[in-house]
């Protein structure tokens, strides 16, 4: 429906997937593809202390945002140190 309007402003709205299989690794070239040749404008809803935690630095040097982590680690509400790492669920 958003896009159906235009999108937000003037931008489609593109849901891209990629699976990491809940490895810090995999999850680290995956958040790059993302990144660099998806260009995305933000992650949302990244799933796992773990996972998370191996791109986080990456992400917020990148300035992407990472919307609604879903990680028990408390980390995550650090925002002087990770500004980007967004809502914690």
């Amino acid at each position: 429906m958003i896009n159906d309007q235009g999108g937000v402003n003037g931008r489609e709205i593109e849901f891209i997937s990629h699976d990491d299989a809940y490895g810090p690794p995999k999850t680290v070239e995956q958040t790059r593809k993302l990144i660099e040749s998806d260009e995305a404008l933000l992650l949302f809803n990244p799933l796992g202390t773990p996972t998370t935690m191996s791109v986080i630095k990456y992400v917020n040097a990148k300035k992407v945002p990472q919307l609604f982590i879903a990680a028990g680690g408390t980390i995550f509400g650090d925002h002087k140190t990770y500004r980007l790492s967004g809502i914690v669920c």
